[in-house]
């Protein structure tokens, strides 16, 4: 299926049902989510006791020797849901009789405590406590759930093997444990298959894996000729790509990773692309999908020679530099808003808003936000946290993004000169925003903002009010 909301997600819904949650509580929450050094328990992530159909039970005794857990995350009032959960509920007893070690959380969305009790009566499995709201937050906020149902697996270190659960038990129910495969095998091993479009640079000929993998960067383009951003989008990575081609370069290669819904959408689309192709109906498509977490396209991901991810969404980036002169675009702790705000949706973001400074002032500060972005990444990295804790964004001119920033956070269209503006957004928490009281940016005024944050000092406002 296509990476993209449809008819079977709810999503506004979802986030209004949880517009009663103190965002004190999810801070908190969140605190507890990223506050352990190594955390690999699912006490550390779901709590000390989880419900059953007996009572409550602690989560390590619930839990225990449990290969893979999913957490479901759902809600009494969602019809989507209440179509998958009788099919979800037949998998797991059938794979639970035949002697596997899986396990299900109800993550529930539901709208009061009567409303849960009576959804959870259909579950064969366990729940998160209804009353630990703020856990059911941060947990939808950790795992980026954008709208219901959604069914997260995870291995038996509370470690993501996937956040698309309905996909790949779909795609392979007797995969368990749906162990994570390395990227080579994602992409069909070294003799996997990739198709050369008419217009592709070489003699034309389909090619294999194996002839990219070792030795050149990978761009993998995920896209659909259905999807207006996406064909938006494809004429600047033509671009960009034609234009590294003419300056030599040999040293790369993309990949066009396909949503299409038809052959013939996939042909018409490919067929102005130079470059390679997975065509639509292919399920590498799914597993590449998976691996990188697409959750809409176009989105665009850079590879090393040896499947290291560079930079996850490189869309932005090309957008700001079509001639490539940044190639490979690794990704910088610290991104101007205008290349692409790839992530701001979805993770707490610092924004800088620094038009009213001048050239050499806005590089001081943006080289301070960088420094403190580096080692907040790092530090998270360090603990072995899968997903960054915050984004990190700058705006160095008036208008486009920066100005509807400006306009959603009721800030004035320009700062006074010599001054900035410092705002934290947390779009995933129900469109909460913060302001920071400094007019400068230093590393000590971020650095403040992040530990006010933490200590719930600031005062929380909503977006676009």
């Amino acid at each position: 299926s296509a990476p993209t909301p449809n008819s079977f997600l709810c999503f506004v819904a979802d986030l209004v049902a949880d517009l009663v949650v103190d965002s004190r509580h999810t801070t908190n929450a969140l605190k507890h989510l990223h506050g352990h050094p190594g955390m690999s328990t699912f006490a550390d992530l779901l709590g000390p006791d989880l419900s059953t159909k007996t009572g409550s039970k602690p989560t390590a005794d619930a839990l225990a020797g449990a290969e893979v857990v999913g957490l479901y995350f759902s809600a009494h009032w969602c019809g989507p849901c209440r179509q998958f959960t009788p099919e979800l509920a037949a998998f797991y007893k059938k794979l639970v009789a035949s002697g596997k070690k899986f396990e299900i959380v109800f993550v529930s969305s539901d709208r009061d405590e009567s409303s849960f009790d009576s959804y959870y009566a259909e579950h064969p499995w366990l729940a998160l406590p209804y009353a630990a709201r703020d856990l059911k937050t941060a947990l939808s906020k950790k795992f980026k759930v954008q709208g219901i149902p959604t069914f997260v697996l995870l291995d038996a270190n509370a470690k993501t093997l996937t956040v698309d659960g309905r996909e790949t038990i779909g795609e392979d129910p007797e995969g368990f444990p749906w162990a994570k495969k390395d990227l080579l095998e994602l992409l069909g091993g070294a003799d996997g298959a990739l198709l050369a479009s008419p217009t592709a640079v070489g003699d034309g000929d389909d090619v294999d894996v194996g002839s990219l993998w070792g030795k050149k960067k990978i761009g993998l383009y995920f896209s659909a000729h259905w999807c207006p951003p996406c064909k938006a989008f494809t004429p600047k990575l033509i671009e960009c790509y034609k234009a590294l081609k003419a300056n030599g370069r040999d040293d790369f290669e993309f990949i066009y990773v396909s949503s299409d819904r038809s052959t013939g959408e996939f042909s018409e689309y490919f067929k102005d692309m130079p470059w390679l192709g997975i065509p639509n109906g292919d399920p590498r498509k799914a597993a590449l999908s998976s691996h990188f977490k697409v959750q809409g396209i176009p989105t665009f991901v850079m590879i090393d020679e040896e499947g290291k991810t560079i930079n996850d969404s490189a869309r932005g980036s090309v957008m700001g530099d079509p001639t490539g002169a940044k190639f490979p675009w690794a990704k910088e702790a610290a991104a101007d808003m205008e290349d692409g705000p790839e992530g701001l949706n979805e993770t707490t973001s610092v924004v800088a808003l620094l038009e009213g400074l001048g050239g050499a002032a806005q590089q001081v500060a943006v080289d301070a936000l960088l420094g403190v972005a580096t080692s907040v990444l790092a530090a998270g990295k360090a603990v072995g946290e899968e997903e960054a804790p915050f984004c990190f964004f700058y705006a160095k001119t008036a208008g486009g993004i920066a100005e509807q920033v400006r306009k959603l956070t009721s800030q004035p269209a320009t700062n006074s000169a010599g001054t900035a503006t410092l705002l934290l957004l947390d779009i995933p928490e129900e469109g909460a925003y913060y302001v920071s009281a400094a007019t400068e940016v230093t590393a000590a005024s971020v650095r403040q903002l992040l530990e006010d944050y933490a200590a719930q000092k600031l005062e929380r406002k909503q977006l676009g009010q």
